[in-house]
């Protein structure tokens, strides 16, 4: 509810918005043009659409390297923890920055970011579902893919600084309750299974790592 609040204050107090800004400005002054047209591709490519594409994908990636239930776990996490950035957004309804010779079309509202929020739901989906070095190296690229793409909808100026900080700690604290609930709830199903799927390059049913420490 934090987050919902300074987005309340944001939206009525414009003037932090616009000093922001500044920030925006200083930013898409010193990226080459290669690199604001890479951020412009990044921008169509995590658009909703591509979104729901990229998580089925990694979703059924999931699947083919450990099992259903790891797939199914991943989807529910990072689907939920994406969505969930949407009612934000329209309770709190703060406008798109405008920068100066920046024209964009303004297709929804600008708090919390969610191309930023999909990349975070993402990462933080695949790191519920590996263990031990995959998931260090899931979280270390994950981090810098965030960062990356918090950068290039800022140099964009399409968002707000705290636009971006608000999709990843918003997204953050609804993966910890998603998590949990995916974890126990449709890992439960394969606790009552007679074979357990094997563990595939770092993606270890979570389920069964219990049942391997007692043994």
């Amino acid at each position: 509810m934090i987050v919902v609040f300074i987005g309340l204050t944001l939206t009525a107090v414009p003037g932090v918005g616009a000093a922001e800004t500044g920030f925006d400005q200083l930013l898409r002054e010193h990226l080459t043009p290669t690199a604001l047209l890479i951020a412009s591709g990044i921008g169509v490519l995590l658009e909703p659409a591509g979104g729901l594409a990229i998580l089925v994908t990694i979703g059924a990636v999931v699947w083919w390297r450990s099992d259903r239930v790891a797939a199914m776990q991943f989807v529910a996490i990072a689907g939920v923890s994406w969505v969930s950035v949407e009612p934000v957004k329209l309770l709190v309804q703060r406008p798109r920055p405008v920068l100066a010779g920046v024209h964009h079309a303004v297709e929804s509202w600008s708090y919390p970011s969610g191309h930023v929020a999909l990349v975070t739901a993402l990462v933080l989906g695949l790191v519920a579902v590996t263990h031990g070095k995959a998931r260090v190296q899931v979280a270390a690229v994950g981090t810098v893919v965030v960062v990356v793409v918090a950068t290039s909808r800022l140099a964009l100026g399409v968002h707000y600084p705290t636009d971006v900080l608000a999709a990843i700690v918003w997204t953050s604290a609804v993966w910890a309750v998603v998590r949990h609930i995916a974890l126990t709830q449709i890992g439960a199903g394969r606790a009552g299974s007679r074979r357990g799927p094997t563990a595939v390059a770092g993606l270890r049913p979570r389920s069964l790592v219990g049942k391997a420490r007692d043994r």
